[in-house]
């Protein structure tokens, strides 16, 4: 085999074995190949040397720290003790035209010790120097290069090179506009990379030298194991960047989208054409970026704070105290400002709201803290009234909007509290369109938003029509959602707008509310694809997106959302033309809205569901390839469903799927019920449709509850003798991950109890799985039944607050049932031990119940529920 082949072969060898290897350690043995090629061929060169001369060859940068790849430069330095130009020359030669001919690229330089010192006035050179190690020669002449130089190197090069760091780092990683996980990353050179990592070995190394990466742990900074996780996340690094330099077959240090999928199935993630194989590598990478954002934040703490000293400063906080340092807050010195659980929701929402109103930079100590006790923010933490009354009034200042939440998404926060936009984290797009993930795109929309709060938008005209916008709380929270539907398959603002009714429900947000949310949730892409592939002077068009919009302060809203986040996508997105085009339909829907107002407020739900139903055709035509009278028949049996909600608070798609279901019922005769279920972030969605069955809320109820299941949602809607009921099931720890064979289970308890093979109350109460809590003191318990009829002209609404137990919405159901009324929706909720549930209710003839003396007695008899089984040991109804 020729020679210039040796390292070329043996490296495909050493790769062909060693693709789950740590990426350390390959980097290490690929070194040692090089090392023991070069050994011979440079011994052979320095062999001309006579008496006296002496070289040593050094490994720098790199090479030097043996973190090779296989297409990576070589650095080498030549250190001689004044040999004669001629003779280096040979050597230098010699050497380095065997690496090039071995297919690498060499980095030389030829110095004496002293000749050293006049090559520190660049960072890069400095640093390489850093990770000098001795390859061959003169063992003596490294020796006295160790002391000589780099043990005597000028404290004016180590402090400015430090400094430079550290002001590069804080410009990276204290910058909180900045995004953080790019849809293809530099390995090296963009942010939470190979060089940010780096950047810390050398810092420490040029103050007190270090052995390794892994000597950071010694670091006071570091006592929760940051060290490993920065070692972790380096090693995951290198292997994915020595995956990509044999993918490309040199080079190459930026992950490609082209090239994710090879190198995700180099590393053993799966077969390169099936994209959860991609999603299973991308979403690792990003966890160990994530990891390097959170060790760095604190590393830059405790590098500022060594290198300058600053006063430290208390102050309090809603009876909570925290360190002031300069401008950034710390947790107190003095205890943990997390340790009672008795106060964990409060306390973590009270900071982020002292983040925000304060306007303080948060020092990596105080966000590690937090993303430390993110852990114990259970269902509880969500479901909380006060947690998510703190949120709303969070999303309603108009102040660091944005910034307070992607603070709380990089500590594990936000995911806690909106599942929905958690599922998001770290989810990648694998488009060329989207430069960020799916997170970090929204987060900087909602950045955008800081900057309209602030008036430091760059465009005065849309800075102006943002000024007169109301509801900019619920286009915040909109922001939040409006790419959560990416994480299923098909249309993402339909199944968004799904989840935004979920949310505003959970939330307490009012109907109207929560419509806007849900509108401009799944609209959010509508301007921009009538402005593009429209004629958007058309009148029928503006008519019809009027229509749609229905109202000045939605087509504000909608537009505000628009513009910003197109121009999150990525760099030069939003374009001139696009804003003009973008603009022209604003002005001229607005004109339109202004000069044909809206009926009269009795006649405008008719006028929305009107657009609704016209909507419902148009996407069934274009979304879904439906024949226009297929699609005219769906929108008039949505049209036609009781409560009128159905058409403006149920998605397209799920419509359609109703239609279908009660087709095939009507079809089938012996068929009295169809099952269809979805997982959702936080929670399984159960789709119910069925006929003949008037108690089917009834068999829901306990069919869930017999399964150790919480019920957190349910919508029913009626058409004629058909029932459309959309349950929100999770499980006990409120995650969602419930076993298909649970549900399969449920579904078959629903058509034993429809056929009568099955009884309700042999199910309803029989011990499972799920452990209630302990019983509540009877001194503490406080039970409230309320009813209001001022909210919905046509409902009722029964808020009953009770110590939470098992089948305990079947239980008041029964009651609601026995007094003759109906239920159209209900809101299930728990925090802590107690269940705060909604019941909208109607009479027999579909209005509200106004008779009081029977709204008093059903309070009377659905209070009674827990007291009455405590004193008779049986189940009462």
């Amino acid at each position: 085999m020729p020679l210039e082949l040796d390292i070329s072969y043996s490296f495909q060898r050493l790769l062909e074995k060693s693709r789950s290897v740590s990426g350390r350690l390959v980097s290490r043995q690929l070194t040692f190949i090089l090392d023991s090629f070069l050994k011979n061929r440079f011994e052979k060169a320095a062999s001309i040397l006579g008496r006296g001369e002496k070289i040593a060859l050094i490994a720098l940068g790199g090479y030097g720290r043996m973190e090779i790849a296989p297409h990576s430069d070589v650095d080498i330095l030549y250190l001689h003790n004044g040999i004669p130009e001629t003779k280096l020359s040979e050597i230098i030669s010699s050497t380095n035209t065997y690496l090039y001919d071995s297919g690498k690229e060499v980095g030389h330089t030829c110095r004496t010790i002293k000749e050293s010192f006049h090559y520190l006035d660049d960072m890069s050179s400095f640093h390489a120097v850093l990770d000098s190690r001795f390859l061959f020669g003169s063992r003596e002449m490294f020796e006295k290069y160790k002391t000589d130089f780099l043990g005597k190197l000028p404290f004016k090069y180590v402090d400015r090179y430090n400094r430079s760091k550290e002001l590069q780092l804080s410009e990276r990683f204290l910058r909180e506009d900045k995004p953080i996980l790019l849809s293809e990353p530099h390995l090296k050179s963009d942010i939470c990379g190979l060089r940010d990592v780096q950047y810390v070995y050398w810092h420490e190394k040029a103050l007190n030298p270090i052995p390794s990466l892994g000597a950071l742990a010694l670091l006071p900074v570091f006592q929760r194991g940051e060290a490993q996780l920065l070692e972790e996340a380096y090693d995951f690094l290198l292997r994915t960047r020595i995956a990509l330099h044999v993918a490309t077959g040199r080079k190459h240090d930026r992950l490609d989208l082209n090239l994710q999928p090879e190198v995700a199935a180099y590393l053993g993630f799966g077969d390169k054409d099936a994209l959860q194989t991609v999603e299973k590598f991308m979403n690792q990478l990003y966890g160990h970026q994530k990891n390097v954002f959170f060790v760095m934040r604190s590393y830059l703490d405790f590098a500022i704070e060594r290198n300058k000293p600053g006063k430290t400063e208390t102050f309090s906080y809603s009876g909570l105290a925290f360190s002031k340092v300069r401008d950034a807050v710390y947790p107190p010195s003095e205890e943990n400002l997390f340790a009672d659980p008795h106060t964990l929701y409060r306390d973590v929402m009270l900071t982020f709201r002292m983040i925000q109103e304060t306007g303080f930079q948060v020092s990596g100590t105080l966000l590690n803290e937090i993303r430390f006790a993110s852990p114990f923010l259970d269902d509880d933490f969500r479901y909380s009234a006060e947690v998510n009354g703190e949120f709303l009034n969070m999303l309603r200042l108009l102040k660091d909007r944005g910034r307070v939440l992607k603070l709380m998404h990089e500590c594990q926060v936000l995911g806690a509290l909106l599942p929905e936009f958690g599922a998001c984290t770290n989810f990648a797009l694998f488009s060329y369109h989207h430069e960020f993930t799916v997170d970090e795109h929204t987060l900087l929309i909602l950045h955008e938003l800081d900057r309209l709060d602030s008036g430091d938008f760059e465009d005065p005209d849309i800075l102006q029509v943002y000024k007169e916008c109301i509801k900019t709380e619920i286009l915040s929270l909109a922001i939040l959602l409006h790419d959560a539907g990416k994480v299923k398959e098909g249309d993402h603002s339909e199944y968004g707008a799904e989840l935004a009714v979920s949310v505003g429900d959970r939330l307490g947000l009012s109907e109207e509310d929560t419509d806007l949310c849900r509108f401009l949730v799944e609209k959010h892409i509508l301007m921009s694809e009538l402005s593009s592939k429209r004629d958007i002077s058309d009148p029928g068009l503006i008519r019809s997106f009027a229509r749609t919009v229905s109202s000045p302060e939605r087509l504000r809203l909608l537009y505000v959302l628009t513009i910003i986040d197109t121009k999150s996508v990525g760099s030069n997105v939003l374009t001139n033309w696009k804003k003009s085009i973008l603009s022209d339909l604003y002005r001229n829907t607005m004109e339109f809205l202004k000069a044909k107002p809206l009926p009269e407020e009795e006649l405008l739900d008719e006028v929305e569901r009107i657009s609704h139903a016209k909507d419902l055709v148009s996407y069934l035509i274009e979304k879904e390839g439906r024949e226009k009278n297929i699609a005219e028949s769906v929108a008039s049996f949505a049209y036609s469903v009781i409560p009128h909600s159905y058409l403006k608070t149920v998605s397209n798609r799920k419509i359609l799927k109703h239609f279908k279901s009660i087709v095939t019922l009507s079809q089938d005769s012996h068929n009295q019920l169809l099952f269809e279920s979805e997982r959702d972030p936080a929670f399984v969605t159960a789709d119910v449709v069925s006929q003949d069955l008037p108690e089917i809320l009834l068999d829901l109820c306990c069919s869930v509850s017999s399964e150790g299941l919480s019920l957190v949602g349910m919508q029913s809607y009626a058409s004629g003798k058909f029932q459309i009921n959309i349950l929100q099931v999770t499980d006990s720890q409120g995650s969602g991950n419930i076993s298909p064979e649970k549900i399969s289970r449920l579904e078959d308890k629903l058509r034993l109890m429809a056929s009568g093979k099955l009884q309700r109350d042999s199910i309803a109460f029989e011990p499972t799985e799920w452990n209630p809590r302990k019983p509540i003191p009877e001194s503490m318990i406080n039970r409230s039944v309320r009813f209001s009829n001022e909210d919905l002209s046509d409902m009722t609404i029964m808020e009953v607050r009770m110590p939470d137990m098992v089948g305990l919405v079947y239980r008041i159901l029964r009651k609601v049932f026995e007094f003759g009324l109906k239920v159209s929706y209900l809101r299930v909720s728990t925090s802590a031990d107690y269940a705060y549930d909604s019941f909208y209710l109607q009479d027999k003839d579909g209005g509200q119940v106004k008779d009081k003396k029977l709204l008093s007695s059903l309070e009377s008899r659905i209070l009674g529920i827990q007291a009455m089984e405590r004193v008779t040991g049986e189940l009462t109804f």
